[in-house]
């Protein structure tokens, strides 16, 4: 289990900080290859969603999620 404390610090650790810029920008990137990419690329965009849904709830757990696991 890994305490509230632990978390934060984690959380605010410059290697940890660098790791969620690096998903934001995926996120930014996939967003970006989706505006551009065509109505009849359907696998590829659902590809992209999907990245875009994984790498967004990966940076939204909470201490609370981590320790349900």
């Amino acid at each position: 289990m890994i305490s509230k404390d632990d978390y934060v610090l984690w959380k605010n650790e410059p290697t940890t900080q660098a790791w969620f810029e690096a998903c934001q920008q995926r996120v930014e990137d996939a967003k970006e290859q989706l505006i551009g990419t065509s109505a009849e690329d359907v696998a590829f965009g659902a590809f992209l969603r999907g990245m875009i849904g994984a790498y967004r709830e990966m940076m939204q757990f909470t201490v609370e999620d981590v320790n349900e696991v």
